[in-house]
């Protein structure tokens, strides 16, 4: 039931992941031996990626740290706890070691990843009421439960070694395409050769952009939903009224922000307007919650 449930929550992000794995094998020959290869590479990857050492590879990249002052410890263990608590009632298949940390990021935001981690900035700590900081860590807590944070890294591992083949395949075509133009220098079979590298490499390069703006469009879209999942989920375990007062101060914080039409369709969150609008509908609709039954 959790595989299912997981699965039918990130289906996008693992089609992907399959669909960067079978191009990088198609890429190194469609054959037995670069499937293998392809296949130990990923496999070794995702296992460090969702591993305690990528976890913290991950945090330490984001600048994560524990709460450390008294203040800050004093401030939010007893609101994370307060949400982890009632987010383990709903979901006791959430992990038990989840912890909280901090960046030291003066924007408003917070984020989950890996298995075990939620973190806020200062900033957040500093703009939000405590109530509203509840919302928001029991939408990451969301984020969690849903798999979510799981399944980007499957992602963002399909990517990367993706991405690093394409750049090994397009060196190798700058390579033939310099001595395709030596050869033309020659004769006619040598000026063939080098259109039929120049269009190559243009339908290469036409093709490689596609995909990675075709991925980048299809992957916000389901991130998005991802989003609402999140924000169901904050509202299920008692916390929606808190999160709505949140996304109402950073719809104020954004207000007046243009967004291109390209950033639009890339966008991982949906427009604030239209979250909020759906945990009003959640309310409207009177669901029972965690909080309800207490």
């Amino acid at each position: 039931m959790k595989v299912m449930k997981f699965i039918g929550s990130n289906i996008v992000y693992i089609i992907w992941f399959l669909l960067y794995f079978t191009i990088a094998w198609a890429i190194l020959g469609a054959n037995w031996t670069s499937f293998m290869i392809v296949s130990v590479i990923y496999g070794i990857s995702v296992t460090i990626a969702l591993s305690p050492i990528g976890e913290g590879i991950l945090r330490f990249t984001e600048g994560c740290r524990l709460p450390t002052t008294e203040e800050e410890y004093n401030y939010l263990m007893p609101l994370f706890e307060e949400v982890y608590n009632n987010a383990m009632e709903l979901n006791p298949t959430l992990s038990s070691d989840i912890k909280l940390y901090i960046t030291d990021d003066m924007y408003v935001n917070a984020f989950a990843m890996g298995r075990n981690t939620v973190a806020v900035t200062r900033g957040a700590m500093a703009t939000l009421t405590a109530d509203e900081l509840k919302g928001v860590l029991a939408h990451e807590l969301g984020h969690i439960t849903h798999g979510h944070t799981k399944a980007l890294l499957l992602a963002v591992v399909g990517n990367f070694f993706f991405s690093i083949i394409v750049w090994i395949f397009r060196i190798l075509l700058n390579i033939v395409q310099f001595f395709a133009n030596l050869s033309a220098n020659f004769n006619v079979v040598g000026i063939a050769f080098a259109v039929i590298t120049f269009i190559t490499r243009v339908f290469a390069d036409l093709s490689i952009l596609l995909f990675v703006n075709l991925s980048q469009i299809i992957l916000a879209i389901n991130s998005r939903t991802n989003e609402i999942q999140a924000d169901t989920f904050a509202y299920e375990i008692g916390y929606g009224r808190e999160l709505i007062s949140a996304m109402y101060l950073l719809q104020k914080i954004t207000m007046g922000q243009k967004v291109s039409l390209s950033d639009r369709l890339k966008a991982s969150h949906p427009h604030i307007a239209y979250r909020i609008r759906q945990l009003e509908i959640l309310e409207d609709m009177g669901i029972i919650t965690l909080q309800d039954m207490a």
